[in-house]
């Protein structure tokens, strides 16, 4: 049985590199040590797991679905070896997800700080504002800005998003400045149509109004843009509009009614064993959005 978990982590690896070279690598192994651990696992389970050619590894049917009870098995392993104190130190390959503008602003200079202080952790970043399917796209974490809507997931909350309301110089000299939630129903406004409230926008002081405009989009760099093209009046994270305001491309409105704020979580698949390497990642985002006064979680 102890081949057997060798070859499960070889094989596991070999998968999450998409090589035996970039795997060896790696692991500070050989490609042909992985090569024959490969083989003997195929061997034992009397399948092959991987469709091999000149230019290409990819799993077999088989593959995928040894793989996902694989990682099982070795995150049973692994939490075997934990509770006795055979832990370690934390490595291997994280994958995780986020929103684009946070990754952007925030979470790569904190990345890039936690793997100088793990410097046997790896970081495999997918980079999007539509909540992925953490088990379907193998993740071990995401960054969710948001109401969360799956129940089943295990979620942290480390955050919030402070956002404002923001539009061009040109457009508020043409159209002149909001003085109150109310008056932006008089306006063109750009929505942004991942956000769950849509067309109405909602703020702190526990004010709603139902906006209008002419232009929609998914991604939070074009609602930027188009503010900055004078479109309308924007709302979004802080972080967002940051260099605009500073360059002076944009300009806050309504500074003494700030929209309502968005709860910021790191969210885990359901079921599985939280590897080290993870925890160690949950631990350290949690004291620096602390320490972020634009992302730090609200005091009760």
């Amino acid at each position: 049985m102890a081949d057997i978990a060798i070859w499960m982590r070889s094989f596991a690896a070999v998968t999450d590199a998409g090589s035996f070279s970039a795997a060896a690598t790696r692991l500070g192994s050989s490609q042909s040590t992985l090569s024959k651990h490969v083989a003997a696992l195929e061997a034992h389970l009397k399948t092959r797991l991987f469709n091999r050619t000149t230019r290409s590894l990819t799993l077999t049917t088989d593959g995928a679905r040894f793989y996902e009870k694989a990682m099982s098995a070795l995150d049973t392993i692994e939490a075997a070896e934990a509770s006795v104190g055979l832990e370690g130190e934390a490595e291997g390959i994280l994958r995780i997800t986020a929103p684009l503008t946070l990754a952007e602003s925030r979470l790569i200079g904190m990345l890039t700080r936690f793997m100088a202080e793990n410097p046997r952790i790896e970081i495999d970043f997918t980079a999007s504002d539509h909540a992925l399917n953490l088990v379907a796209d193998n993740l071990d974490l995401a960054v969710r800005v948001g109401q969360l809507a799956d129940s089943r997931l295990i979620a942290r909350r480390i955050g919030v998003a402070r956002r404002i309301a923001v539009a061009s110089p040109a457009y508020l000299d043409r159209m002149g400045r909001p003085q109150s939630p109310a008056d932006l129903a008089q306006h063109r406004c750009i929505v942004y149509s991942l956000l769950g409230s849509g067309a109405r926008w909602a703020f702190q002081e526990g004010t709603s109004v139902e906006i209008q405009g002419s232009f929609r989009a998914d991604s939070p760099h074009l609602v930027r843009a188009a503010a900055m093209e004078g479109l309308g009046i924007a709302v979004n994270a802080r972080w967002l509009f940051e260099d605009a305001i500073a360059k002076g491309q944009l300009q806050q409105v309504l500074p003494d009614h700030e929209p309502v704020r968005m709860p910021i979580h790191i969210v885990l698949p359901p079921g599985r064993y939280v590897p080290a390497r993870t925890r160690s990642l949950i631990d350290f985002l949690s004291r620096e959005f602390a320490q972020d006064s634009l992302l730090a979680p609200e005091q009760p």
